[in-house]
């Protein structure tokens, strides 16, 4: 099973877990921890997988590992896009919707989770999380023209550029800044746009 960050993931059982630190007494009792994580950024041993929990709120997130085989579905960013969109956002949705038309993009965050499991935890001024895929790092040069037609959304737009085989860029910090970072595995990387040489 291949597994990407921002996947939702649904567990077979919430005792084949591994953790730091103690265990919250909220993962007992919030709807949202109840067999369900979101794949997080973390270098694991073959066979496993970085999980993270999310309560009702920000304060509530719970880290841990768990085994692929202990994961019975998958819903990632993408997956959703055939769902429907929450009635606070639909009009946003629609329109990036249209501004995306051709790339491969998914939603995730509060909207995202909320249409996969049909557990309303967005609200109506919860931003939306864009995630955009694309195989090299120079695509984000080809994307400042559909960031700037994201930002007329009704609501704020925040989206994370995943680069196959490299990691994650924030697109704004990317288009706004001379450096950027890179979030890998392994942690972040620190770069400079003047020093990169684009290959392929």
């Amino acid at each position: 099973m291949e597994l990407t960050v921002h996947d939702l993931v649904f567990l077979k059982s919430m005792d084949q877990i591994d953790y730091f630190g103690q265990y919250p007494n909220w993962m007992d009792e919030d709807e949202m921890a109840q067999g369900m994580a979101v794949v997080r950024r973390m270098k694991v041993e073959d066979g496993k997988v970085a999980i993270g929990f999310r309560g009702d709120n920000r304060s509530k997130r719970f880290a841990a590992i768990t085994t692929i085989s202990n994961i019975k579905r998958v819903v990632r960013p993408f997956d959703v896009l055939a769902n429907s969109y929450p009635a606070t956002h639909v009009q946003s949705l629609t329109y990036i919707e249209k501004v995306l038309d051709g790339l491969k993009w998914g939603i995730g965050g509060s909207v995202g989770f909320s249409m996969a499991t049909g557990i309303t935890v967005c609200h109506e001024n919860s931003d939306i999380d864009i995630i955009l895929y694309c195989k090299r790092l120079q695509e984000l040069d080809q994307l400042t023209p559909i960031f700037s037609q994201l930002q007329k959304s009704a609501h704020r737009v925040d989206v994370q550029v995943e680069i196959l085989g490299v990691g994650a860029v924030v697109l704004a910090d990317y288009l706004n800044h001379s450096s950027f970072i890179v979030r890998t595995s392994t942690g972040p990387i620190l770069l400079e746009k003047e020093s990169l040489i684009y290959k392929g």
